[in-house]
């Protein structure tokens, strides 16, 4: 039975011109293996004792996915009898097309010489537009022949076969601009130092202005897959930000929540341009994270209750309740809060809960009832009083007659907690 998968999965491929091999170890011939770019245009010693280093170092029960230098994709897998290997590519997630070809051939190092056989060859390589499709079509087949939740899938390069590229690029250097590596480094970090100070003043001008030219830097080439380089250090400027937001006293579950959203976006990316977007987008976040949530004056207690606060506005935030969500004396947690925020608990919990029915009213088309659950005050006719109280109109009213400047204003304070409460 296993066979019958294993040839299935050969004829599917082959069908879309995609190379599948069953070898064992030691295989003296790779002719095929890259479609003759290692050999024939970059004219390299016998891959035989590189590339059966490479196949023996994976490991049974395993899928692995690898990328090499030139952006060439391959799977493997030890099949069940431990002897055979089916080793499928290359094959293309992207297309290289110009700009593309020119950023890829830059980075490689390459003599000019071999740019038209190269480009040639990037013709020859299948291209696959959905590279989960694909990764998916073998996690299907390792099911079949290791059985389910019996095998793992691995993301790895091509090292061991390619350990004549590190020499290559040594050899590749400029001459005449031997410390130009050590100034790009310093710059990047003088940048991303400059970055980090206009996100923990919220400068949001700098900072997003700051964002887009790290974005646009040159970085080290550091794995094989360029897009996936990028997403690494756009990863590493969030959570260099993430601390920024932590010590600028925003509780980690708004930092949690925000850094989360961006990781997923992150990994969403498809291209350069994407990429570049994401940069300043984040940026921008953080900045208004930090305004909006910045507790750092505050004592412990009372950051911890408006935390509770902005958390979660259907709750039960009554001091009776918060009190005992912190553990703390409701009479000294009512004075306490007085003290620093200037009103009394109660009453703070009222604004935030309209402000964020204010919200709600311009930016949704949702019933007023619907509002109102929604910020925590299941009566509406409550509801309406408290609105009308706090913004001197009724809900109906303020819903047909903001303006846009009231817009405006409502979106530059924080989410939940009014700007100026009293």
């Amino acid at each position: 039975m296993n066979n019958a998968f294993i040839q299935f999965t050969q004829d599917i491929l082959q069908a879309g011109h995609i190379s599948a091999h069953r070898i064992t170890l030691p295989c003296e011939n790779w002719d095929w293996l890259d479609l003759g770019l290692r050999l024939e245009i970059l004219q390299l010693d016998d891959l035989t004792t590189s590339a059966n280093n490479w196949i023996k170092g994976f490991l049974p029960q395993t899928v692995y996915h690898s990328t090499d230098e030139f952006q060439c994709n391959y799977t493997i897998m030890l099949l069940p009898n431990n002897e055979e290997y089916l080793i499928c590519g290359p094959v293309l997630f992207e297309q290289i097309k110009t700009e593309r070809f020119e950023e890829l051939f830059r980075n490689l190092d390459l003599p000019e010489e071999l740019r038209n056989e190269l480009q040639d060859y990037y013709l020859r390589v299948p291209f696959v537009s959905s590279q989960s499709m694909y990764e998916n079509f073998f996690t299907i087949l390792a099911k079949h022949l290791y059985g389910p939740n019996q095998f793992k899938v691995v993301y790895t390069d091509t090292n061991e076969l390619d350990d004549w590229y590190q020499v290559h690029k040594n050899y590749l250097r400029i001459p005449e601009e031997p410390f130009m590596g050590i100034r790009m480094i310093e710059e990047r970090y003088e940048l991303e130092n400059e970055l980090l100070t206009a996100v923990a003043n919220c400068n949001e001008t700098r900072a997003v202005e700051l964002g887009s030219r790290w974005a646009y830097i040159t970085l080290p080439h550091r794995l094989p897959n360029t897009l996936r380089d990028h997403k690494d250090y756009v990863i590493a400027m969030n959570t260099l930000m993430r601390k920024t937001a932590e010590q600028s006293g925003v509780h980690p579950i708004h930092i949690d929540s925000f850094s989360n959203s961006n990781v997923q976006n992150i990994e969403q990316i498809t291209s350069l341009e994407q990429f570049h977007s994401s940069c300043s987008k984040i940026a921008r976040g953080y900045c208004r994270l930090i305004r909006e949530h910045n507790l750092k004056t505050y004592s412990l207690l009372t950051r911890k209750a408006i935390t509770y606060i902005d958390t979660d506005l259907r709750a039960d935030l009554s001091l009776k309740s918060l009190s005992e969500q912190l553990s703390v004396n409701p009479n000294y947690l009512s004075t306490l809060f007085k003290k620093e925020i200037g009103i009394p608990l109660t009453d703070y919990v009222n604004h935030c809960r309209i402000k964020q029915a204010q919200r709600l009213l311009l930016g949704t088309d949702m019933p007023i009832k619907s509002v109102a659950l929604q910020c925590g005050i299941p009566n509406i006719t409550y509801f309406s009083r408290l609105f009308k109280r706090i913004t001197g109109m009724t809900p109906k009213v303020y819903r047909e007659t903001a303006t846009y400047e009231d817009r405006q204003e409502l979106s530059k304070s924080p989410p939940h907690r009014p700007s100026n409460p009293l």
